[in-house]
């Protein structure tokens, strides 16, 4: 306490004596901040609401706002790439002039702001200035919305009035297409229709004194040959063998089916071929090869690449080099059972004893079922940095530390010595299920509420139809909950309105002999771009009365939205067009009868509603049993257990019904990557269908435009004294112990079980005759 006061002394005598003194740095002016601030507007507002906007500040200082009636051609530009425009307020009448004092004093505030409107409908132009500094937004204050369908061949609008719920007959619609004003008028169903070339890049419907529009999304053209291909693992070892097979399909008058001719695989690294092969294509349009790698090859991503009759196909391996003589392997002694509560005994051993080997872990608290996502998984780190010594075998122990936050993991583990390199994934779930949250964006904008999405299976691939979810949202102190019910596809979609400025944290779980758990992070900042067009609705449930249907028949959708009004649109999505049908929603619920068109590609059912003055929709996929489809399968057999070294006959349950090639796999570990067979049928099942609505049920916000003056600068920046970590996992060495290929049909496929004890994985990829493709796998134990 003495030094403090003999300091605080000190200060005071040199504050005295040197105050006459000019200071080499000069205060800050706080007045400054008051010439930064942001304005946004949702993208459509309803006239029988409030009118508002969004002021972000970073002082209290007063804001002087006013208001213009405008055209919608002053202030938008055609087209999703460009952005709106200021107008010139010289001249101009303004319809209200006000002025707000935002709280808070200096410090960030996110503001509403109520614009005195009234019932007026049309666009607006709203300008706040403070200071020298100028800013405007535009307000659409319309009684009509717009939903989009757009597919390669065709775009259809769907006008709807928001008060009503009825589609808007006789509406103009003003498309944009070369520079070029084409006017069409909706039909007694609110629908417009543009099935030719070239396609608009702006539509604009007007209704009395109300407007929206959308802009199109450019829709690419289903590819003519689609070449995928699979390998019996996603890690090889420098002198070992990798098996390549895969499939080609050409698309013929609208449906895939098997290419023919010969396909060139080629192993490369990088831009240099390591080596390369011509293999024919047989009867289901299928090829088989292999690649010996070489014994000094380099570790790294490797790549295979197929083309077949004008399509090209890849696949990524990790390649494990030798070094010296000297190899390395590492594999998880608890095998495919580790108890997530312990630690994870991780077996190394190098070709020679007494060799010091690094052990680097990655985890991904998550646990997949299929591919990782492109981007880093959340919270994935580093989590084991360890140097051990092997015994005179060349065999060594590490543990890796079990995690205490009760989520599943993935690990990715990495061993190296002296050159030599060996990669292996470890996947430990904490129940007999796996559940998967995603979120719409990890950063946003206030205001905008966070939509996820929530896919549950089990451990086997089988999605967890009907099964309870619950979400739960966490911002500090504060929360929230949901608790959701999972479709026939083992997926459910919904959202947190109004999310906290910051951190939200969200967690989802499901129950299946232990608790599954996965978590997602969103970060809300007010400097966040907010999303162009509102996605799918939870409100919104769709279903079907059957789970596959065949070309032709009937599919009787029904749809319901709790709290919707007048009529809805239901739809049958393909690379074809758009079928359609609007039915009543009287209740919140519709129903409707659409055939099943068979074409390539992605095929979907959708519904939307008018609900709460928004167009809400949703969509779910439709399986079609027919030639050049992807398919699901399940391997029917009389017994998961099996003796050593028998024979055993594997049904193909719910596949091809024809002739085919199957590519029949045995693995020690789970399969990822290049050799995850359950991903290959998707590669026939591509997207198609883009859907935006012009009045979401979520706000799309957008940003101000300067009008005049410049505000002030706030520049920060983050030192980096070292390159980023690299948090790629590595990929599962899933250890083939049999590898056929060879052809037959779905009534049965012999199996030879391995000699050797345990719990392997056993996988089949159907490549059909007919062009379709399916896929399966179980577990099976020998003993």
């Amino acid at each position: 306490m003495q030094l403090y006061r003999a300091l605080a002394a000190g200060f005071l005598v040199v504050s005295t004596t040197v105050a006459p003194v000019r200071a080499e740095r000069p205060i800050v002016d706080l007045h400054r901040l008051d010439e930064n601030f942001q304005l946004f507007a949702a993208d459509s507002s309803v006239p029988w609401r409030a009118a508002t906007v969004r002021l972000d500040t970073y002082s209290s200082a007063p804001v002087a706002f006013t208001v213009y009636r405008v055209d919608p051609a002053d202030v938008l530009t055609a087209g999703s790439n460009f952005s709106s425009r200021a107008i010139v307020t010289a001249g101009r009448r303004a319809l209200v002039s006000f002025d707000f004092t935002p709280p808070g004093g200096y410090q960030f505030q996110s503001n509403v702001v109520n614009v005195p409107l009234g019932t007026r409908e049309g666009f607006f132009v709203v300008e706040a200035r403070r200071g020298g500094v100028g800013e405007q937004v535009w307000i659409n204050r319309s009684r009509i919305g717009l939903i989009s369908k757009e597919t390669p061949n065709e775009l259809l609008l769907y006008g709807a009035d928001l008060g009503t719920g009825m589609p808007v007959a006789r509406m103009r619609v003003q498309f944009v297409v070369n520079r070029s004003f084409v006017t069409e008028m909706t039909d007694g169903q609110g629908i417009v229709r543009w099935n030719r070339s070239p396609r608009p890049v702006f539509a604009l419907a007007q209704w009395g004194s109300s407007y929206a529009f959308i802009s199109p999304l450019p829709q690419p053209s289903l590819p003519a040959t689609i070449v995928g291909l699979r390998t019996d693992s996603a890690v090889v070892h420098a002198g070992d063998v990798v098996h390549v097979a895969g499939f080609a399909r050409t698309r013929a008058r609208g449906v895939l089916r098997a290419s023919t001719g010969s396909a060139v695989v080629t192993l490369r690294r990088g831009a240099t071929a390591i080596a390369e092969q011509r293999v024919p294509l047989d009867a289901a349009g299928a090829f088989t090869t292999s690649f010996a790698m070489p014994q000094n090859a380099a570790a790294g991503e490797y790549t295979v690449l197929a083309q077949a009759a004008g399509g090209v196909g890849g696949a990524s391996i990790d390649v494990d080099a030798n070094a010296a003589g000297l190899s390395l392997e590492v594999v998880a002694a608890c095998g495919g059972s580790c108890d997530p509560t312990r630690d994870i005994p991780l077996t190394v051993h190098a070709s020679r004893g007494d060799t010091t080997v690094r052990v680097t872990v990655l985890r991904s608290p998550h646990v997949y079922l299929d591919d990782l996502p492109d981007a880093t998984p959340w919270a994935t780190t580093r989590w084991l940095d360890a140097t051990v010594q092997t015994d005179g075998n060349g065999n060594a122990t590490v543990d890796i530390p079990h995690p205490t936050d009760e989520l599943g993991s993935t690990y990715g583990v990495r061993v190296e010595s002296d050159g030599a390199t060996a990669d292996t994934r470890i996947t430990v779930p904490t129940a007999q299920a796996a559940i998967r949250l995603t979120v719409d964006r990890t950063t946003q904008s206030i205001g905008t509420p966070i939509g996820f999405d929530v896919y549950a299976a089990s451990l086997d691939g089988k999605p967890l139809a009907g099964a309870a979810v619950t979400v739960e949202l966490s911002h500090g102190a504060t929360g929230a909950e949901q608790n959701l019910t999972l479709g026939a596809d083992g997926h459910a979609r919904g959202s947190f309105g109004a999310p906290e400025l910051g951190t939200n944290l969200l967690v989802a779980w499901v129950d299946r002999a232990g608790r599954a758990m996965d978590a997602a992070q969103v970060t809300v900042d007010p400097q966040a771009a907010a999303a162009a067009t509102g996605g799918a609705s939870p409100n919104v449930g769709i279903r079907l009365d059957r789970q596959t249907y065949r070309p032709g028949e009937n599919v009787n959708v029904d749809a319901a939205a709790p709290g919707a009004q007048g009529d809805a649109l239901i739809t049958f999505e393909s690379a074809l067009g758009v079928a359609f049908r609007v039915a009543s929603a009287a209740g919140g619920h519709a129903s409707a009868r659409l055939r099943a068109i068979d074409a390539a590609g992605e095929l979907r059912v959708g519904a939307a509603f008018v609900h709460d003055g928004a167009l809400e929709w949703s969509t779910v996929p439709v399986a079609l049993a027919a030639p050049g489809r992807p398919g699901s399968a399940q391997l029917a057999m009389t017994s998961a257990e099996f003796s050593p070294g028998t024979d055993a006959k594997i049904a193909f349950a719910g596949a091809s019904q024809g002739v085919g090639t199957f590519v029949v796999r045995i693995s020690r570990g789970a399969p990822s990557g290049s050799a995850f067979f359950a991903s290959a049928p998707e590669l026939l099942g591509i997207g198609v269908t883009t859907t935006q609505s012009g009045a979401p049920e979520a706000a799309t916000w957008h940003p101000w435009v300067r009008s005049t003056g410049d505000q002030a600068q706030a520049l920060g920046f983050v030192r980096r004294t070292a390159p980023p970590p690299e948090l790629s996992l590595a990929q599962a060495d899933a250890q083939a112990v049999s590898w056929d290929v060879a052809r037959g049909d779905s009534g049965g496929i012999a199996v030879t079980v391995p000699q050797r004890s345990g719990r392997y994985d056993l996988s089949v990829l159907d490549i059909s005759d007919d062009g379709s493709v399916s896929a399966a796998s179980s577990t099976i134990v020998v003993k």
